[in-house]
């Protein structure tokens, strides 16, 4: 991640708005020297976003929890099972 100026970042916004979309890079952009905005990427963001709202929904991170212990003991289906599943289904 890259701290610029922001009268840096007024003066090269096509290049910077460039790279965070096609790179996924990020900008902290400072003024008058202190680091009060960021330039991400609109997808980045919005992954961001979801995240924060998964782990408020408490029900969701319980199931998120309950995922990561079944996995981690073993208690998980094969891939044949799931398309059998998935067949029986539709």
């Amino acid at each position: 991640m890259e701290t610029i100026s922001i009268t840096e970042a007024k003066a090269r916004i096509a290049e910077l708005a460039d790279r965070v979309a096609r790179q996924h890079d990020r900008f902290t952009i400072t003024h008058y020297g202190h680091a009060d905005v960021m330039l991400i990427a609109v997808a980045e963001y919005e992954s961001m976003r979801e995240t924060l709202d998964l782990l408020s929904d408490n029900e969701a991170l319980a199931d998120l929890c309950r995922s990561r212990q079944d996995f981690a003991s073993g208690d998980t289906f094969s891939m044949a099972e799931v398309l059998g599943e998935l067949e029986r289904r539709s």
